[in-house]
């Protein structure tokens, strides 16, 4: 039989957790003594600039290319100093989009200022990854093209612009084969506001949803 201890405390902690439902579950349960656990909730509210969410008129079909389009519009049009974090699911299309992103800005020539594309997923190496985080060149502008590593794991100075493609990938698994595989499937809400909220970290930002 388990010893009731009263020396252990368990310690949740999330950006997007939805407290009341855990509250609710562990207050339910009855220690071995009869009492309830005593459940707290800590709210510590972070830093946050407001963000202006824009959406598309319509959904593209390529939103790969909607996402660039929208970077360099955004780095040309814009105003407002500050540098550019898209999301994409994963290496194959940071890879492909960097490619093309190089392709267009050589394309612009002098055209455009200078834009600085830093990719960065999960088996980047570390010192390719550690280039996000170098400070911006005056008069530049920097993209960051991340996977979902950039919604909660890392925080980048000096993003004031989101541009959300809208997907991400999950594991997923298929009863017929047996087999799991990494399926492209539309962020949840609770991620959407996670990435939206990436451009209110130092200053107000924008964020686009595609």
């Amino acid at each position: 039989q388990g010893v009731l201890r009263d020396d252990l405390r368990l310690l949740v902690m999330s950006a997007t957790l939805d407290a009341e439902r855990f509250v609710k579950f562990f207050s339910k349960n009855k220690l071995a003594d009869g009492e309830r656990p005593v459940v707290d909730v800590l709210h510590i509210e972070g830093r946050q600039h407001p963000v202006q969410v824009k959406y598309l008129a319509k959904a593209e079909a390529d939103y790969v290319d909607a996402a660039l389009v929208t970077a360099l519009q955004v780095h040309m049009d814009e105003p407002v100093p500050g540098d550019i974090l898209v999301f994409l699911t994963g290496q194959d299309e940071i890879e492909s989009a960097a490619e093309m992103l190089t392709y267009r800005t050589k394309g612009l020539g002098s055209k455009i200022r200078e834009l600085i594309i830093a990719p960065v997923y999960a088996t980047l190496p570390s010192d390719m990854q550690a280039k996000i985080f170098e400070p911006t060149p005056e008069g530049a502008r920097k993209v960051v093209i991340a996977t979902n590593i950039a919604e909660t794991s890392l925080t980048i100075d000096g993003i004031v612009y989101v541009i959300d493609a809208g997907f991400c990938k999950q594991n997923s698994y298929t009863p017929r084969t047996g087999m799991e595989s990494l399926v492209v499937t539309p962020v949840s809400k609770a991620s959407a506001n996670q990435r939206s909220g990436r451009a209110g970290r130092t200053k107000p930002g924008v964020c686009f949803r595609m």
